[in-house]
């Protein structure tokens, strides 16, 4: 089972409809891991797709290094102070952020989409 959801995830996060979110959702609601812990799992999943698409990015010479160190730079500051707030909230109010989060998420990416024209 845990093999066919990590496949879906996958293969939807390469359509570029959703992934990460996907998989936490499942950690959390099916597994019943902790919010702590899918999202760090979320995290091992989305370094492993980020290598894949640093190493197409970069044979299609279509990688933008300056964006990459800042991206970078900005998420490794972020990184301490996000994760200690993370471990000192209550779960529940970390769901619901996430929650809120992904449901953001769907409506801006929704409307992305229907403001696109079909080429």
């Amino acid at each position: 089972m845990q093999v066919i959801a990590s496949f879906l995830v996958a293969l939807l996060a390469g359509l570029g409809v959703g992934g990460g979110g996907l998989l936490v959702i499942y950690l959390t609601l099916v597994q019943g891991l902790p919010q702590i812990e899918a999202q760090g799992i979320n995290l091992l999943f989305f370094l492993s797709a980020a290598g894949t698409a640093f190493l197409v990015n970069r044979k299609r010479r279509t990688f933008r290094w300056k964006t990459v160190l800042l991206l970078a730079v900005s998420g490794v500051i972020c990184s301490v102070p996000g994760a200690l707030l993370a471990s000192a909230v209550e779960h529940g109010v970390l769901r619901k952020c996430f929650g809120g989060l992904l449901i953001l998420s769907g409506i801006v990416s929704l409307f992305h989409r229907l403001g696109k024209t079909p080429s």
